[in-house]
Order: structure tokens, then sequence, then C-alpha cells
């Protein structure tokens, strides 16, 4: 991952918002909807994850009162927030959408680095992080997942930007 530097635009009431609300059960209630989709969700089922449980939770524009607008995007881009409560996780994958077209992929911590909240990209965790930190993934498609064994919930927002 490449560090972009921090643009400070998370705002406080957001993350209210996500750390009192529930958003979509993730994978339990969203069923696989593309060849790679499924192949992931095999991938995890035989590897002994419960794919009726809920191990993360997803929010979209429609899920909040508010819409991010990135400084650092120029194109056509679309964005979701994952929070995982502690004792949660997300297995290592890809994302389904980044195989359809080009894209640039951006991950994006909405609290400082705690104790406990992990983030695997490929081989590396970043720790010592800041709230608006931006940092791009080197290809739309690398490896990466999510853990959170420390004690307060963990927010990241994920943004995927189209290339023309």
């Amino acid at each position: 991952m490449k560090y972009l530097g921090n643009y400070n635009f998370i705002l406080p009431e957001w993350i209210d918002e996500i750390m009192f609300n529930d958003g979509q059960a993730r994978p339990r209630d969203w069923p696989a909807s593309s060849a790679v989709e499924s192949a992931e969700y095999a991938r995890a089922s035989e590897a002994g994850y419960d794919l009726s449980a809920v191990h993360w939770w997803v929010y979209e524009k429609q899920d909040v009162s508010f819409d991010v607008v990135p400084p650092f995007i120029n194109g056509e881009y679309h964005w979701w927030i994952t929070k995982l409560y502690p004792g949660q996780f997300m297995p290592v994958h890809t994302d389904p959408h980044t195989h359809e077209r080009p894209c640039n992929r951006y991950w994006i911590p909405m609290q400082d680095y705690h104790p406990g909240h992990i983030f695997l990209y490929k081989d590396t965790v970043p720790v010592n992080y800041k709230k608006g930190d931006v940092f791009t993934y080197e290809q739309e498609n690398d490896l990466h997942g999510a853990a959170n064994i420390g004690h307060i919930p963990r927010l990241v927002l994920q943004v995927t930007e189209y290339v023309v």
C-alpha cells in the first residue's frame, strides 16, 4: 500500500451515526451476486467460515444520512464503510466489483490506530495510522482482510475510483 497523505475529511457525525447503528450484516444477509463473489464465498466456506453469521457490517450511501465526497477523487467512484465489533473479522479476499473494470482502491481509517485493529494488505499490517490517512492499493485485486481483536469497534472507509 502506498500512503497518499492525511485529508482530514472524516466528520464526527459520520462516526457517531455508524457507531450507534447497524448496517448491512455480512456475509449473512449478502448473497453472492457474481462468479467472483461466489468463488470467494466457496473458498471461505471450505475453510470453515460460517457464512450464516455476521462477521462485519457494511454501510453504503442508502444506509446512512450522509454522502462521502473524497477530496482526492476526480472521477466516478463509490464508497462504503465497514464496521467490525470486537471479535469480528473479514476473511482474506478480493472485492468482486474490482474485477469488473479498472479502478483505483483507497483504504481510509475513520479512527486513529487502536491496538487490535487489524488490516492485512498482502503481507503487511499497517499500524500507527491516523483518522483520515489515505492509502492506495498497488493493484485493485490485491488480497486483503481485517479483524478486530481490540476493545472498541473498528471503522474504515473504502473508496473505489473507476478508471476511464
